[in-house]
């Protein structure tokens, strides 16, 4: 790009027309138009100057009849009625490249800015698919992909997980004909809260017939058992979330209905019917997402998948574990025997068999130290017979 100070030069010289008209065919953002006009006014100004006389080889000015070089100017501009010098030409012309120049980096850098915009909602259209949170877990969690939002909304609304707020999707989801983030009330969902804040304060009943001292709550219960589910190394094939959710929500019912053992008079199918009864009442008070815990219940309850059998297994050997710190903290070695007979035979995943046979070893060791023997063995009532319950008792009494 060509200065001021060299178009200025070049119109001072003699031939500055020609050198001028030959500057401005190497700038590209001056049109045609503007060229056009300039030469022909430098070629009638040359015009102007030879017929007063002006031939000197460095382009000065003439006087032969007493004019100056402005008067030779002002003739110039009064004989083409143009009121501009060379100078104030190319100072516009200049002044037209620079805007050019801003509008051009402009437009570069606004569709630099759209490559990027483009590359990255590619980059998270990629990464819809959402994981589970351990990078152990066998089973990829599919999440709602952009484009199932998008093509109702516009792409104005980013996925759920990609920086959208939970309002963005809810209205998103709602234009699109889907349920919103939470339908409840404020009031149904408070209650949800206090019905899981019981789990909290309600001691497990085996504990309790025992009578151990400051014994577990079913929530302290539900927490061990979920995070034993980071133990999982990938090579079981197991989905590392979902036996995180199983674990807890398998217990969620007793909130309502209470922690219910075979000492209780109740039961297998009503104790079921007891406790998927309270599971539908509580998923009501956080719908939609109530359902999903629903599934949940169910899944566990009916043991058919790999991940319900590994928490069952969890559920398991966080009783005994319990028992034997109940028998170390407690000073009363072996007492708590019927709780290993009830699970004994009943584990299946390779892992837990492991840890409770450990738990047997180092429960044998310390009982030999101490000499202790095992209580007289305490009969568990059967389950499997069938009750009617009446106001809360056996009608088969």
């Amino acid at each position: 790009m060509f200065s001021l100070q060299q178009l200025l030069r070049a119109t001072a010289t003699s031939n500055g027309g020609n050198d001028l008209s030959r500057l401005l065919r190497h700038m590209g953002g001056v049109t045609s138009g503007a060229t056009t006009t300039l030469c022909t006014a430098s070629a009638t100004k040359h015009s102007s100057q030879a017929k007063f006389g002006d031939n000197s080889s460095h382009g000065s000015p003439s006087h032969t009849d007493g004019r100056s070089h402005g008067e030779s100017e002002s003739d110039l501009e009064s004989a083409h009625g143009q009121n501009f010098t060379a100078h104030h030409f190319a100072r516009r012309i200049l002044q037209q490249r620079s805007q050019d120049i801003q509008r051009h980096i402009h437009t570069q850098s606004s569709k630099g800015q759209t490559r990027a915009k483009s590359s990255q909602q590619q980059q998270q259209q990629q990464t819809a698919t959402k994981f589970a949170m351990s990078s152990l877990a066998a089973e990829p969690l599919q999440s709602q992909k952009p484009d199932e939002i998008t093509a109702s909304t516009g792409g104005d609304v980013e996925a759920p997980g990609l920086g959208a707020s939970c309002h963005e999707v809810a209205s998103a989801s709602a234009s699109a004909g889907k349920k919103p983030c939470f339908s409840s009330g404020l009031g149904e969902i408070l209650q949800f809260m206090e019905l899981i804040g019981n789990l909290k304060h309600t001691k497990r009943t085996g504990w309790v017939l025992r009578d151990v001292n400051d014994c577990e709550s079913i929530s302290g219960h539900m927490y061990r058992m979920s995070m034993l589910t980071f133990l999982l190394d990938g090579s079981e094939g197991l989905n590392q979330i979902r036996c995180m959710e199983l674990a807890l929500v398998h217990d969620l019912a007793e909130s309502l209905v209470g922690d219910i053992t075979p000492f209780c008079g109740i039961s297998k199918d009503d104790k079921r019917a007891m406790e998927f009864k309270a599971m539908e009442d509580i998923c009501k008070l956080i719908e939609p997402r109530g359902k999903r815990i629903m599934e949940l219940f169910e899944e566990y309850e009916h043991g058919q998948t790999a991940e319900s059998k590994f928490v069952k297994d969890l559920d398991r050997l966080d009783m005994v574990m319990q028992a034997f710190e109940y028998e170390k903290r407690d000073n009363c070695l072996l007492k708590h025997q019927e709780f290993f007979d009830s699970t004994e035979g009943k584990f299946n995943h390779p892992f837990v068999k492991k840890l409770v046979n450990e738990i047997y070893e180092q429960r044998d060791v310390l009982a030999k130290a101490k000499g202790a023997t095992p209580p007289p063995t305490i009969e568990v009532p059967s389950m499997e017979r069938s009750s009617k319950l009446a106001n809360g008792h056996d009608g088969s009494s």
